[in-house]
């Protein structure tokens, strides 16, 4: 989610800018400066001992901050100040919104994995910053359809979990994933519809993922789903993910 939408900003445009490097090193710290965040989150409000992850945690945060920082500082000569203002604020607020969250134990929110969708796939619009002069219209394309694909893709798993946890228990198996799964799956439907006239390829890129993931629901308690080793559903989900990629890629071109 967070380096597919990055990476497919570099064909679209078709050509480099130094800027790309810095941009791809602020996403990447940004995205592991939330572990060490939830790890002193949870010294300072949830454990009662101390424990010794939050000196790691600390000398974590005291080497990406300053990464973050410089190179931020950096984008200035490149972007705008209102989108590096704009992405900026934007992290801050799903960050601190994911922290409130995984310290309340809710980490499994369905509205957690939604909004992180949202977020890591903006950075299909943070390369497009640094690659062209602004946003072009075809980039709000890619990170609406690369959000819709992700976010469709987290619930489904989470939806199998749900299976795999009610079968190994025997305890009445909760559906709550499993309808947000096929929620967004028909979701995908009428951003297919929208996305056809843009390029037949954006048409495909939502109907493939939809396609796969209501196989995937259909056959959901199935023996054979139910014992599929997790590493093979996480390989088979990227796949799919780098698949819709290329055809995102085919289509805004």
């Amino acid at each position: 989610m967070l380096v597919q939408p990055l990476i497919c900003a570099l064909p679209i445009v078709g050509h480099w800018h130094w800027s790309f490097i810095p941009t791809a090193i602020v996403a990447a710290a940004i995205f592991l400066v939330r572990e060490p965040l939830v790890v002193l989150c949870r010294q300072r409000w949830v454990w009662r001992d101390p424990h010794p992850e939050a000196q790691m945690a600390k000398r974590w945060l005291a080497i990406l901050i300053p990464f973050i920082l410089l190179n931020g500082g950096i984008l200035l000569l490149r972007w705008q100040r209102r989108w590096l203002y704009a992405f900026a604020a934007g992290s801050v607020v799903l960050t601190a919104y994911a922290l409130w969250m995984t310290i309340r134990n809710r980490q499994r929110s369905i509205w957690l994995q939604c909004v992180s969708s949202v977020g890591l796939t903006s950075t299909g619009l943070a390369g497009i910053l640094s690659l062209n002069d602004g946003l072009a219209p075809w980039a709000w394309w890619l990170w609406l359809l690369s959000a819709a694909q992700a976010a469709a893709g987290i619930l489904v798993v989470h939806a199998l979990l749900e299976a795999r946890i009610a079968a190994k228990t025997s305890k009445p198996e909760t559906v709550e994933f499993f309808r947000a799964a096929v929620a967004a799956q028909a979701l995908l439907l009428p951003l297919a519809v929208l996305a056809y006239p843009i390029s037949p390829w954006l048409n495909i890129a939502m109907l493939l993922p939809a396609a796969v993931h209501a196989y995937e629901l259909l056959t959901l308690r199935s023996p054979e789903s139910l014992t599929t080793p997790l590493r093979t559903i996480g390989f088979r989900a990227m796949a799919l993910s780098i698949a819709v990629s290329l055809l995102l890629i085919a289509g805004l071109r």
